[in-house]
């Protein structure tokens, strides 16, 4: 996992303005214990629904023989200008991103599994999340890549 140095990073004021918008969205995925490299292309869009913000993602997938489209959704809150809180689209908590820095690192436990993250924003258009997942019957890392559209 990329452990993001503060060195170069663009720290953000307003996670909110920031996280807001249509993105481009380009994944690698590497399953450690099968040595099986998969990517994901995609888009992702943060935007307002209802009484706070919805994160939806939506891409081609391709891990080993499967290839597929896939969804995501979380749910995001803003309690400060530079804090978000994530949370599953069910609404349990997942983690909580401050990106004041220009760099957050994250760990949420879900049952066996640790999933831990490192968030970059290149500038105002960019940001990079890396995740390192562990647990008894997986290991996986994810490498993201954002870019606004325009």
């Amino acid at each position: 996992m990329n452990d993001f140095s503060q060195d170069g990073a663009w720290p953000v004021d307003d996670i909110c303005s920031f996280l807001q918008g249509s993105w481009t969205l380009s994944r690698r995925i590497s399953d450690v214990r099968q040595n099986m490299p998969g990517i994901m292309q995609g888009k992702a869009i943060i935007a307002t629904d209802g009484d706070g913000y919805v994160y939806r993602e939506e891409g081609k997938l391709s891990f080993g023989k499967y290839r597929e489209t896939v969804y995501r959704k979380y749910l995001y809150t803003f309690p400060a200008a530079h804090i978000a809180e994530v949370c599953f689209e069910d609404g349990r908590p997942f983690y909580r991103l401050d990106l004041s820095t220009g760099t957050s690192t994250v760990e949420h436990l879900c049952e066996n599994d640790t999933y831990r993250g490192s968030f970059w924003a290149d500038g105002p258009d960019g940001w990079r999340s890396s995740w390192t997942i562990n647990g008894p019957n997986k290991e996986l890392v994810l490498e993201s890549r954002y870019q606004r559209v325009t």
